[in-house]
């Protein structure tokens, strides 16, 4: 089952909005459900308490919450992984996966960002937040093959048994 047509609750996720046309085309078939205490370990603890809205409207948590609810997700978190400098970070969903983890859904869908280099030095960063994780021996590969990956097929604790 996709993240697309999955109810967990009264929360719906639903397919990624035509505006973010490359978006959803990068990402078809590379979301999955992944529990939402995995994610929780990689969120920025220094990002900003504001979030904001797919129009750009900056809001609370409580309103962010609240939007979700009545207009669903339409994007899915976004883990960015940097093979040659080892590293990895929660890029897009640093608000969200706090609402989520406060309200107890459990599973969230997440897509991973494959590059070179992952952290807060680079241009084209997604959130305000510092954080970078080590990956020590956590990724499945060593070589990037396509932008966007499945989390499973990159992270060695997500992999399939």
């Amino acid at each position: 089952m996709s993240y697309m047509d999955m109810r967990l609750g009264t929360l719906q996720f639903l397919p990624v909005k035509e505006n973010t046309g490359m978006l959803a085309q990068s990402v078809a078939g590379k979301i999955e459900l992944v529990p939402t205490e995995w994610i929780w370990q990689y969120w920025g603890r220094d990002v900003s308490p504001e979030a904001d809205l797919m129009d750009g409207t900056i809001v609370s948590r409580e309103v962010l919450w609240e939007n979700i609810l009545s207009e669903g997700l339409h994007e899915p978190l976004i883990m960015r992984v940097g093979l040659r400098n080892k590293k990895f970070r929660l890029e897009s969903g640093n608000h969200r996966i706090q609402v989520f983890h406060e309200h107890g859904v459990e599973m969230l869908p997440l897509t991973v960002q494959v590059r070179e280099e992952c952290g807060p030095h680079l241009a084209d960063v997604m959130t305000d937040a510092t954080h970078n994780f080590d990956a020590g021996d956590e990724f499945l590969i060593h070589e990037i093959t396509d932008e966007y990956m499945a989390p499973s097929a990159v992270f060695r604790s997500l992999g399939k048994r």
